[in-house]
């Protein structure tokens, strides 16, 4: 997926301001709303919520008259069967965004729908499409956002998928950690004043991966060496692989937030004694009052987290092809070149291409080392 779609700085911009709203949930109507015009849609609409008891963590409407937000709440029914009801849902891939027209074509055909939603809420505000995205999905939170489509402007198109898809990893991982987070301490106070009475470890970096501040729980982390470490006051992890995955992640959020491309929820850490981790790298687009050196801010998560497959995320990491990405995903699974020119239906000279090309990006010189890092990228998705 390329970037053709949109303008690349403006890509940056809206990844920051995503990024804004993970660390400051009161600036995701900001994000929604440039979100919304750059899809060229009527209204945005997001719910994070804990379950089992369905809290809301973050619930923001935006371009919506209150009258009919006042009113969403008349239609769950209504909307899951808009949408096919659960048993679709529930089969749709986290990472893909959803489309009305294309799930349920008659949905905004007013004329034969009998839905009351569409006939109450929709119909009089003249709204034709929507493209929704699943922020979570499991058994600790649920969430979404959700982006609506006037009449007038048609149904989502092509152009409007492909940006909702470069959104989709940078809008799960800022709801990754609004679930992390102290919400009501962060309301109380600035980002810098409250992440020392987080319990969940963080900590503030500069781009050669200085440690330029940690919270309480970081430093309790780091002195135990658990999930990362601390080496000459630079971060580090008990791996190689994940240590250069790391140093990778920093440097591109550092210079420029829209390289992050689709790295997921975060990258996976263990060590010897089997703590399970994920690590997430957040930009500080304006720096931190309470560090000024610091470019990042990186949280570190112990459980609960849903990891994606080690070839994601190499492959976002070290910038590596769809082809790359192929043969990568073969060889560390223990095929040969061969194995893996006729499993792809390739000549072996172009898998051995690249190979060599994997071999350059990601720093390795050998398939052992190949195989080293998928294993210490390779985690279970939590329960």
């Amino acid at each position: 997926m390329t970037t053709a779609q949109i303008d690349p700085t403006r890509l940056s911009e809206l990844i920051g301001l995503i990024y804004d709203a993970a660390i400051d949930t009161t600036r995701w109507p900001i994000a929604m709303e440039a979100i919304r015009a750059e899809l060229n849609c009527a209204n945005s609409a997001l719910t994070l919520q804990k379950m089992p008891k369905g809290e809301f963590l973050v619930n923001v409407a935006t371009n919506i008259p209150q009258h009919y937000i006042e009113r969403m709440t008349d239609y769950p029914a209504d909307v899951l069967e808009l949408w096919g009801g659960a048993d679709v849902l529930i089969v749709q891939p986290i990472s893909e965004p959803l489309i009305l027209s294309r799930i349920n074509p008659i949905a905004t055909n007013y004329e034969r729908s009998t839905n009351r939603y569409s006939l109450e809420w929709a119909k009089p505000q003249g709204l034709s499409d929507v493209i929704a995205i699943s922020l979570a999905r499991d058994v600790e939170a649920l969430g979404a956002i959700a982006f609506a489509r006037h009449v007038d402007a048609g149904p989502i198109g092509e152009r409007e998928e492909q940006i909702v898809r470069l959104l989709i990893p940078h809008l799960q991982r800022a709801a990754t950690i609004n679930r992390m987070l102290d919400l009501s301490a962060i309301a109380k106070a600035t980002f810098e004043a409250a992440i020392d009475t987080l319990t969940i470890p963080v900590l503030l970096a500069d781009d050669l991966m200085q440690i330029v501040y940690a919270n309480p729980a970081a430093r309790r982390m780091l002195e135990r060496g658990d999930l990362i470490r601390e080496q000459d006051g630079r971060l580090s992890a008990a791996t190689k692989p994940v240590t250069r995955a790391l140093e990778v992640a920093v440097e591109r959020a550092a210079a420029d937030v829209g390289t992050l491309g689709r790295s997921g929820l975060g990258i996976p850490v263990r060590r010897e004694g089997g703590a399970i981790g994920a690590v997430h790298v957040l930009p500080l687009r304006q720096g931190a009052a309470l560090a000024p050196r610091a470019v990042v801010a990186i949280f570190v998560a112990h459980t609960g987290t849903a990891f994606v497959a080690p070839t994601e995320i190499v492959a976002a990491l070290f910038a590596l092809t769809p082809a790359e990405s192929r043969v990568f995903d073969h060889i560390v699974a223990g095929q040969t070149v061969s194995e893996t020119a006729a499993a792809l239906g390739v000549e072996a000279s172009t898998v051995k291409t690249h190979l060599l090309r994997v071999y350059e990006k990601t720093g390795v010189r050998r398939r052992s080392e190949l195989q080293q890092m998928a294993s210490a990228l390779s985690l279970p998705i939590a329960a």
